[in-house]
C-alpha cells in the first residue's frame, strides 16, 4: 500500500512539471510586409466572425470512477469527474485559418528562441510580418504574450 501510494505521488509530481513546462512553437499568423498593427485588426475580425458564427457550445460530461467503500463516516457510492467539451471549438478553429487566408494569411509555426540563441543578446520584436526563415523565432514578452524576433539584428 505504501509503495503504491509513493508511486502516485512520484506520478503526480512529474504531471504537474510537464504541465508547468511551456510550449516550444508559436503559431501565427504571416503575410510578409504586413504591419502587426494590421495583422492584429484582421485577425480580431476573423476571431469575432468565428465566434459570432460558431458560439462556444460546452457540454458536461460526468465520468463515473470509485466504488462502494467507507466514506466519511458511512458506507457508501462515491466518485465522478466532470468534464466539459466545446463542440464547436474545431469549427470555430476551421473557420479563423479560412477567414485569414481569405484575407492573404498563411498559417506559419516559429520556434521559440532558446538560451543559447539569444546569448545574453536584446533584440527588437518586429514590427511587420516575417517572410519565415531559420533566423526567425519567438520569444516571451513582459505580459505573457510572444513577439518575434530575428536573430540577425541584435540591438
Amino acid at each position: 500500500m505504501y509503495k503504491n501510494t509513493k508511486l502516485f505521488s512520484a506520478l503526480a509530481l512529474v504531471a504537474m512539471v510537464l504541465a508547468g513546462c511551456s510550449s516550444n512553437s508559436y503559431s501565427a499568423y504571416i503575410k510578409p510586409g504586413t504591419g502587426v498593427d494590421r495583422v492584429n485588426r484582421d485577425r480580431a475580425e476573423c476571431d469575432i466572425e468565428a465566434n459570432r458564427l460558431f458560439p462556444a457550445a460546452n457540454f458536461p460530461q460526468t465520468i463515473p470512477y470509485g466504488g462502494v467503500g467507507y466514506y466519511g463516516g458511512g458506507w457508501g457510492w462515491g466518485g465522478g469527474i466532470v468534464t466539459s467539451t466545446d463542440v464547436n471549438a474545431n469549427m470555430r478553429n476551421q473557420h479563423r485559418t479560412q477567414c485569414m487566408r481569405l484575407k492573404g494569411y498563411e498559417p506559419y509555426t516559429f520556434p521559440v528562441c532558446t538560451s543559447d540563441q539569444l546569448a545574453g543578446r536584446s533584440y527588437a520584436p518586429l514590427t511587420r510580418s516575417p517572410t519565415p526563415s531559420a533566423n526567425i523565432c519567438a520569444v516571451t514578452t513582459e505580459g505573457g504574450g510572444r513577439a518575434l524576433i530575428d536573430l540577425s539584428r541584435p540591438l
